[in-house]
C-alpha cells in the first residue's frame, strides 16, 4: 500500500529511519479520508491493552507475592474487562451511524458484517480446533458424546457463546456473539419503530430509556447480558456528537480524563470490596464503564484536543487497527509464553521475572496478531483505501464509514 505517514508534532524523525517508519506504516494502516476518525483508531488500541492485562494477569500472578506490585497487577486485571464495554461503545456509535442513514441497505450491510468478523474468526477458530483434538490440556477439551461435540462445534461457529449460555472455545469470543446480535437487532428496531423520522431529541431519549430499563430490570435475570447498554450508550454518543465537536480544552479533557480513571477505581473498589451484590454488580459495572466513557470517547474522536492527539499516537493506533486480530489470538500467545515460563521456573515469588514477561508476552502477542491481520484480516476483511494517513488531530466526520468498525 503506498502510504505517507505524517509524524506526530514535536518528533524530528531522522531521514535514514522514514522509510522504515513508513514500510512499519503501511503493514498497520487501514484507510484514510473523510469518514475516517482517527484517535478512534488509537482508542481501540487503548481497549485492546485492557483485554490484554486481564489475561495477562490471570495467566502470571503466581509469580508474585502480595504487595505493591501484585497490587496494580490486579488492578489492571479487574478493570481490563471494560476495554469490551468500551469496543461496544464505539461499536455503537458506528454501526448506529450506518444503521440511521437514508439509504440504508440491510442486506449489503448484514453481508460486510460477515465478512469483517468471520476470515479472522475462523482461522483462531481452526487453531482451538487443533488444540482440542490434539492438546492434552484440559483447558481446551470438551468431554460428552460425539453428537454433544458437533452441536459444540456449531454452537461456538455461529457465535452463540455470550449470548446464550454456551461455553466459548475461545474464551474472548463470548462479545462477538453481543456484537452480532447488536448488528440484527437494530436495523429492525430502526426499520419498524421509524427512527429515522423521529426527531434528535426524541432519538436521545428513547435510547436513554431503553438502556435505563435494560439496567433496572438486569438483576430479575440470571443471565442479564446488560453489557449491551454500552451499544446504547455508543449510540447516545453518535446524536449527541455535536455537544463535543471542537469543545476540547486542558480542563475539559482532563476532567473526562479524571472521570474516565475514576470509574475504573470504582470498579475495582467495588468488585475487591464485593459490597454489590451479585445480582447488582453486573449492571453497576456496565453502567460505570459505559458513562465514564462517554464524555471520554466524544472529546476523544471530535475534541480535538489532548485526548484526540494522544489517542492519535502511531503505534496505538497501530494496535488499534488491528485490534481485532489481536483480541482473538492474544490468549493463544499468552498461553505459549506461560507453557515456556513454566518450564523455566514453578509458580512462586519471582517479581523480576514478572517485570520482564510483560514485555515479553505482549511482543508475542503483537507477532501472532500481526501475522493474522497481515495474513487473514486485511486482505478479507478490510476495505484498504489509498491516501494520506495524517496521525495527529481528529478529523470532522460528516458520515461513518463500516470499514471503521472493528
Amino acid at each position: 500500500m503506498a502510504t505517507q505517514l505524517i509524524h506526530e508534532p514535536g518528533i524530528h524523525i531522522a531521514g535514514n529511519d522514514r522509510p522504515r517508519l513508513d514500510g512499519i506504516a503501511s503493514i498497520y494502516e487501514t484507510e484514510s479520508g473523510s469518514s475516517r476518525i482517527v484517535p478512534m483508531e488509537g482508542l481501540r488500541g487503548w481497549a485492546v491493552l485492557l483485554v490484554f492485562f486481564v489475561h495477562f494477569h490471570s495467566a502470571f500472578k503466581a509469580y508474585l507475592s502480595p504487595g505493591a506490585l501484585f497490587q496494580v497487577s490486579q488492578f489492571w486485571g479487574t478493570v481490563g474487562g471494560t476495554g469490551v464495554d468500551l469496543f461496544f461503545v464505539i461499536s455503537g456509535y458506528l454501526i448506529y451511524g450506518a444503521v440511521i442513514r437514508p439509504g440504508f441497505a440491510g442486506g449489503r450491510f448484514l453481508r460486510r458484517r460477515v465478512q469483517r468478523i468471520y476470515p479472522a474468526f475462523l482461522c483462531v477458530f481452526l487453531i482451538y480446533i487443533a488444540l482440542w483434538m490434539f492438546s492434552s490440556d484440559d483447558n481446551f477439551k470438551f468431554h460428552g458424546s460425539i453428537g454433544q461435540q458437533a452441536a459444540y462445534l456449531v454452537q461456538n461457529a455461529l457465535l452463540m457463546p455470550g449470548i446464550f449460555r454456551v461455553r466459548a472455545m475461545n474464551g474472548v469470543a463470548w462479545s462477538l456473539s453481543y456484537e452480532m446480535f447488536f448488528y440484527l437487532l437494530l436495523p429492525l428496531l430502526v426499520a419498524l419503530a421509524g427512527v429515522r423520522r423521529w426527531s434528535r431529541q426524541m432519538r436521545i431519549y428513547f435510547f436513554l430509556g431503553l438502556s435505563a430499563a435494560g439496567i433496572l430490570i438486569s438483576p430479575m435475570f440470571e443471565h442479564p447480558r446488560v453489557r449491551l447498554v454500552g451499544f446504547l450508550c455508543g449510540i447516545v454518543l453518535f446524536e449527541a456528537v455535536s455537544r463535543f465537536r471542537n469543545r476540547s480544552s486542558n480542563f475539559t479533557d482532563l476532567t473526562a480524563l479524571a472521570a474516565y480513571l475514576c470509574g475504573l477505581g470504582l470498579i475495582y473498589a467495588v468488585d475487591k470490596t464485593g459490597i454489590a451484590p451479585d445480582r447488582i454488580w453486573p449492571a453497576m459495572n456496565a453502567t460505570i464503564a459505559s458513562l465514564t466513557a462517554f464524555a471520554f470517547c466524544g472529546l476523544c474522536f471530535h475534541g480535538g484536543g489532548l485526548l484526540g492527539r494522544f489517542f492519535s499516537w502511531s503505534p496505538l493506533r497501530w494496535l488499534g487497527n488491528m485490534s481485532y486480530s489481536f483480541y482473538l489470538i492474544h490468549v493463544l500467545a499468552i498461553g505459549v509464553v506461560r507453557q515456556g515460563t513454566q518450564r523455566i521456573a514453578e509458580p512462586g515469588v519471582h517479581q523480576l521475572m514478572f517485570l520482564g514477561l510483560l514485555p515479553l508476552t505482549f511482543a508475542a502477542s503483537w507477532v501472532a496478531a500481526t501475522l493474522l491481520f497481515v495474513a487473514v484480516e486485511k486482505p478479507l476483511s478490510i476495505k484498504v483505501r489509498r491516501g494520506v494517513v495524517r496521525s495527529s488531530l481528529p478529523v470532522p466526520v460528516p458520515r461513518v464509514g463500516l470499514q471503521q468498525e472493528g
